[in-house]
């Protein structure tokens, strides 16, 4: 029996069709192994606050940071000082009157002088007083005065009037003298202002209170309430004057403590807020301010609350961002699922090789990054 070699094109046939079968599961196996998917996420951000209370103790054994009890110190304290400000307010003189006068009363008996009594200065410039004045015996009474005639030229500070109602022997003992030069209608002229007088029991309240913290560590935080006691102006709101005097009396109570724990205690309590999809991304935990409750000085124990807030985005561990979601979807499926989300503002995806369109079948080529 003859035997019969096969063509030789079947063997090139069986070739060609094992090298493409060989292509082809290399292919498939490229892109199951080695394709992977980088997806961006933008997350949208959202605040979270909380409100946290916490206490301040000097006994060593009420100690409990994580119940919020910390160690430091109760301060109490009284102080009294007298300060001189310059005056900063001003006004507009309104009417006829042009200036101020310290009338003087040398006589062993009250002097009454009604409104519209005349002043007359050196140069012969009449003035009358605004309204009735009743000088105290051997005493001086300040009052307004205007001007007889406002064309004149006006009187200068410490220019001395006579008053040509009174008789000649008592002129030398009830006479005017000029505060400070005379000013026309409308001028504007130096006088204090409530608002500065307000400010001086503020700030001078403030730098009192520091008394009482002087001789503490500076690199601690300290709360200080203040309570005026007494207060004493030398002068009142709108008097023409270049300075005023201020006698001051307060009681500080406060507190002083080391703030780095109050702050890890802070962010322990906003992350208690954050839901366990989320994660914080920024806190306002460097600027807290503090407030005191309540202060228990029989027991060292003050009563402190405040409040803390942050921005937090959505989670690595978020249920939405898990691989699985994305799996073997197409890149335009991808982008719609994660979009539809309010914790995601917009999202990207690229793909190694580049001419890949879908989302790898293996989960761990899913590779999420949030943009924070």
């Amino acid at each position: 029996m003859r035997h019969v070699n096969p063509p030789l094109n079947i063997y090139k046939k069986i070739a060609i069709s094992f090298i493409i079968l060989t292509l082809v599961l290399v292919v498939v196996i490229f892109y199951f192994t080695m394709s992977y998917a980088y997806v961006t996420v933008y997350p949208k951000q959202d605040e979270v606050k909380t409100d946290f209370n916490f206490a301040i103790t000097e006994n060593q054994t009420g100690l409990n940071p994580e119940q919020g009890v910390f160690m430091g110190k109760i301060v109490e304290q009284s102080l009294d000082g007298e300060k001189l400000f310059v005056t900063t307010g001003k006004k507009s003189l309104l009417g006829d009157i042009v200036g101020r006068v310290k009338i003087t009363n040398g006589l062993s008996r009250n002097q009454i002088l009604v409104a519209t009594t005349r002043l007359l200065s050196p140069d012969n410039v009449l003035y009358r007083l605004k309204e009735r004045v009743e000088i105290p015996a051997q005493g001086k009474t300040e009052v307004n005065v205007y001007a007889d005639n406002p064309s004149l030229p006006l009187a200068k500070a410490e220019t001395k009037f006579t008053i040509p109602g009174l008789s000649p022997s008592v002129q030398t003992l009830v006479y005017a003298q000029a505060i400070q030069d005379f000013k026309a209608n409308g001028q504007e002229v130096t006088a204090i202002s409530q608002e500065e007088l307000d400010k001086a029991v503020t700030d001078f309240s403030q730098e009192l209170a520091q008394q009482a913290i002087k001789n503490e560590d500076t690199s601690k935080t300290n709360v200080l309430s203040k309570e005026i006691i007494d207060k004493t102006f030398d002068h009142k709101a709108g008097d023409e004057v270049l300075n005023f005097n201020l006698k001051l009396k307060i009681k500080v109570t406060g507190v002083i403590f080391d703030n780095t724990d109050i702050k890890n205690f802070a962010l322990k309590s906003l992350t208690s807020q954050v839901p366990p999809d989320k994660q914080l991304i920024s806190s306002d935990v460097d600027s807290l301010i503090y407030n005191i409750d309540k202060i228990d000085f029989k027991n060292k124990l003050a009563q402190l609350k405040s409040f803390i807030s942050g921005i937090m985005i959505i989670g690595e561990n978020s249920p939405i961002l898990q691989p699985d979601k994305l799996a073997r979807l197409n890149a335009v499926d991808a982008v719609s699922y994660l979009q539809t989300f309010d914790s995601i503002e917009r999202a990207k995806i690229s793909f190694f090789p580049s001419w890949v369109k879908k989302m790898p079948y293996f989960e761990d080529h899913i590779i999420i990054k949030i943009v924070k």
